[in-house]
């Protein structure tokens, strides 16, 4: 079973594959194949649209190969929330379904009060939610709300830059992001894009919630031997005409091998904005 912090990764490697589109009812539909150690891990669909106001991304993914059959895995996230006057994204409820092994699945809910207290429930499918609020958690974000921000600026030609303080739930942890140096992509039979591509570095730091027999990740990737971090390395391209700046490309280190996403489907779609589905409070 993966480690809290690679799961960290995972819930923010289906955050980073949601663009930016135009603010209108047009969104833009991707599709992403990942791996790990080599072997088909998930398939994973993301649907993001936007207005002057709002702001609404959701993501499927489900296990593939081996591990997928091991696992027996499919997952459903969903963020919705506000964007401020600075253009600051401010979420407004967030909510994680896993389904393993058939069962009923597994539900986090995340509320946020006017004053950035987020409010968690976490129960089966088919319970009652109830809430609790979290205090020493206010202003925190959720991961998809995290990411889309940096999502954001390089889909604005800006550099990528600034951090997070992210909450999911359950796992604390910090997200920084810093600029690479460009490259050009060869490609392979996975992934639609070859070509230039900007390279944004994502820095996951541990804070609360994890494990002790959790905080691992990659040596080769720490600053120091007790460096609780982790690595995401993004690269980002327009991967047809007419669609914007999106990772086309995402790669980590762990225990557990290289971890790989690659973009092999994208297509602007007609998705419903926020303004449409829900109103800030």
């Amino acid at each position: 079973m993966m480690t809290g912090l690679v799961m960290a990764f995972f819930v923010i490697i289906m955050a980073v594959v949601g663009p930016r589109p135009a603010a209108s009812a047009e969104g833009v539909a991707l599709g992403y194949e990942g791996y790990l150690g080599g072997l088909h891990l998930m398939s994973a669909e993301v649907e993001m649209a936007r207005n002057e106001r709002n702001y609404r991304m959701e993501t499927t993914a489900e296990g593939r190969g081996l591990v997928g059959w091991i696992l027996d895995w499919q997952s459903k996230a969903v963020t919705e929330g506000v964007i401020g006057d600075n253009g600051e994204l401010r979420p407004l409820r967030h909510r994680r379904d896993m389904v393993r092994g058939g069962k009923p699945a597994k539900i986090m809910q995340i509320e946020y009060r006017d004053d950035g207290v987020p409010l968690v429930a976490r129960l089966r499918e088919g319970d009652e939610a109830k809430f609790a609020e979290v205090e020493d958690r206010k202003g925190t974000v959720d991961p998809m709300s995290a990411v889309s921000a940096i999502v954001d600026q390089m889909a604005a030609g800006q550099a990528c830059a600034g951090s997070s303080q992210v909450f999911d739930g359950k796992l604390r942890y910090d997200v920084t992001a810093k600029m690479g140096e460009s490259l050009s992509l060869e490609g392979n039979k996975y992934m639609m894009y070859k070509g230039a591509a900007e390279r944004c570095d994502l820095t996951l730091k541990a804070i609360d919630g994890f494990d002790e027999d959790e905080l691992k990740g990659n040596p080769r990737e720490r600053e120091a031997p007790d460096d609780e971090t982790m690595i995401l390395t993004l690269w980002f391209a327009s991967p047809a005409e007419g669609l914007p700046s999106v990772p086309v490309m995402a790669s980590a280190d762990s225990d557990y091998g290289g971890l790989r996403i690659y973009l092999a489907r994208a297509e602007a779609a007609d998705i419903p904005t926020e303004g449409q589905r829900a109103e800030a409070r």
